[in-house]
């Protein structure tokens, strides 16, 4: 059986240190409104990749050659894209903070300080600079929207739409983001709900230039099983052929064979108006898709699982939307005449499971999903541009303020440009604290300046200490237009952070840096494939 190397102790914690560096060097260009790019070459004469967002770079980096540096870089690489999935922006500061506090602090512990009592004083600072951020924290009005969406997209018209967006539909606005080959930038907003799926014939289409079915003021019936026989749907058609509306849409798993035969013939010649989607979900997610629908529209979902079948529908099982669509990829459900305050029940309570949850849980996006579609608060962007290489840039520009505005939205925005960080050191210096736990506040307060530094040293600034000098002498707001070169108040130039960011950024720098710092030994197993060189 192949036998494990081992390192521990001071040579463990150099080699981590050392790909923990180079990870977070690589990162840190990334900065700023000077942000460098960097290119990745996947094969020899292809064509580099070119990338400016730190969790990207973070996950195109696979491994480094030495085997005891690489864990470092991939606690980094961790770190990075956990800020990423929180937050969607932030992941540039959080590199360079974890890795301003365990470059202090390592020094330090090898020196001969004791590592459990830096840490202690890591964590009390980190908390106290936590509230500090939160004291700064102001509600953004509609300019600030942009301004933040700006910050993170360096795109004045891509941040307008964003800013828009999420002026329009609120916090808990569902944004999905749609590619096209020639420049291109606009937004669609949903007025109601949007189910992943497909209507289920061409020969049901109403609007020819969009390839898609529109009914309004339609009934809804909704089936959680296969419609396959004329049996199946002649009940259904029986009752709503003696209705005022003569139209219904049917939304089921999937419709084929003797019934869409029969529904496509009612259809074509005009005997009723008829829409015949199925949900494209996998069956985990499917019954949430019937649920959500019928508290939309007041129908009742009919399945086999529950006892009952299509035959045997009754006319109070059908519910109404004033407008149902489908085309080949969705189906959109306007209003509804469901009960509100079932939808309002329905509302409440997927709004109470996210407040149990992490916002990096994939349950939380779900809940998110749905309250945003039971209140009709969904839009897409389009975007476009010339090569895939610009449209990637701008889709991970538009996905990273997507993730953080919301975040903004609910936190507030402080001063930008490492400045709100900067107003944290003085409520960090006051802790009571001394020995080896001062120390490790002292890291945290030194490295609350990093942010403000790298930014500085990326627009090409050699002094940073003396710009640093000169802003806080001037006030809180102040700061370093690194564009110009000037001390100016960042509100006032409009230059912000998510408040939600930069604590989720500081947060996670701190939990990757104190994980590097405790750790004493690194366990390297032998690849039974390739053979081990430690």
């Amino acid at each position: 059986m192949p036998v494990p190397h081992l390192t521990h102790g001071e040579p463990a914690t150099r080699a981590l240190k050392r790909g923990f560096d180079q990870m977070m060097n690589l990162l840190a260009v990334t900065l700023g409104p000077t942000q460098g790019v960097v290119l990745a070459q996947h094969a020899t004469h292809a064509e580099p990749e070119i990338l400016n967002d730190a969790a990207t770079i973070a996950r195109r980096l696979i491994a480094l050659p030495d085997r005891a540096e690489d864990v470092g870089a991939m606690l980094a690489r961790n770190l990075v894209w956990r800020q990423h999935i929180r937050a969607g922006d932030g992941c540039a500061t959080t590199a360079v903070i974890a890795q301003a506090i365990l470059d202090h602090a390592a020094r330090y512990i090898a020196a001969g300080g004791n590592a459990m009592m830096v840490r202690r004083g890591i964590d009390r600072a980190a908390r106290v600079a936590g509230e500090a951020l939160g004291a700064q924290a102001q509600p953004p009005h509609a300019d600030a929207l942009i301004q933040i969406a700006e910050t993170i997209t360096g795109d004045p018209r891509l941040s307008e739409i964003l800013a828009e967006i999420f002026g329009k539909l609120g916090v808990d606005a569902q944004v999905t983001v749609e590619e096209y080959l020639a420049p291109y930038l606009e937004r669609q907003y949903y007025e109601g709900g949007r189910w992943n799926g497909a209507l289920v014939s061409p020969y049901l289409i109403t609007e020819p230039a969009t390839r898609r079915a529109i009914l309004t003021d339609c009934h809804v019936a909704l089936y959680a099983g296969d419609v396959t026989s004329v049996d199946d749907v002649a009940p259904l058609l029986e009752i709503v052929a003696k209705t005022d509306w003569h139209q219904v849409a049917l939304i089921a798993h999937d419709i084929a064979g003797g019934a869409l035969t029969t529904l496509v013939l009612n259809h074509r010649q005009g005997k009723l108006k008829i829409l015949a989607a199925k949900l494209g979900e996998r069956e985990s997610k499917r019954q949430s898709d019937f649920d959500d629908l019928a508290a939309l529209t007041g129908a009742t979902v009919i399945s086999p699982d529950r006892g009952r079948t299509l035959r045997e529908i009754e006319p109070t099982d059908l519910g109404a939307a004033p407008r149902v669509e489908a085309d080949a990829e969705q189906v959109i459900v306007s209003g509804g005449e469901g009960e509100p305050e079932a939808l309002q029940t329905q509302i409440a309570f997927w709004r109470a499971r996210m407040a149990t949850l992490e916002e990096n849980d994939s349950e939380y996006a779900d809940a998110r999903f749905r309250v945003a579609r039971l209140q009709g608060q969904i839009a897409k962007l389009m975007i476009g541009a010339h090569t895939e290489a610009e449209r990637k840039v701008i889709h991970q520009n538009a996905e990273k303020a997507i993730r953080a505005m919301p975040l903004a939205m609910r936190e507030g925005v402080v001063p930008g440009g490492g400045v709100a960080f900067l107003n944290c050191i003085a409520a960090v210096n006051a802790l009571p604290a001394s020995g080896d736990e001062k120390f490790g506040v002292q890291v945290v307060a030194r490295a609350l300046e990093e942010p403000f530094r790298r930014i500085a040293a990326n627009a090409g600034w050699d002094a940073p200490a003396r710009l640093i000098a000169e802003a806080q002498r001037r006030g809180a707001d102040f700061g370093c237009d690194v564009l110009s070169g000037e001390i100016v108040s960042m509100r006032a130039a409009g230059i912000l952070d998510s408040a939600g960011v930069a604590r989720e950024a500081l947060q996670t720098a701190v939990s990757g840096a104190v994980m590097a710092l405790t750790t004493g030994a690194i366990v390297l197993h032998q690849n039974p494939e390739t053979g081990f060189e430690p």
